[in-house]
């Protein structure tokens, strides 16, 4: 079964050392769009209105294969 890395960056990059044996790569896509609301649920934007979050998926050969993103964007309405 192969490994698959999820780098994540929330505005610092956290690379993953360890990985995920996933059965094929659409199983490792999976696990990267179930990730990203589970950062999301804890990180709230420290600077301004905008935030990014992305994970990075790499094969056990360091090649990326994937990488899923999900953004946060506040907009005042009043001021």
């Amino acid at each position: 079964m192969p490994r698959y890395f999820f780098d994540v960056n929330d505005g610092c990059n956290q690379r993953d050392d360890e990985g995920v044996l996933c059965a094929d790569l659409q199983r490792a896509v999976f696990e990267a769009k179930k990730l990203l609301p589970q950062i999301a649920a804890d990180e709230v934007p420290k600077d301004g209105e905008r935030q990014a979050i992305t994970v990075l998926v790499t094969d056990e050969d360091g090649r990326a294969v994937y990488m899923a993103a999900l953004s946060y964007t506040g907009t005042w309405l009043i001021r």
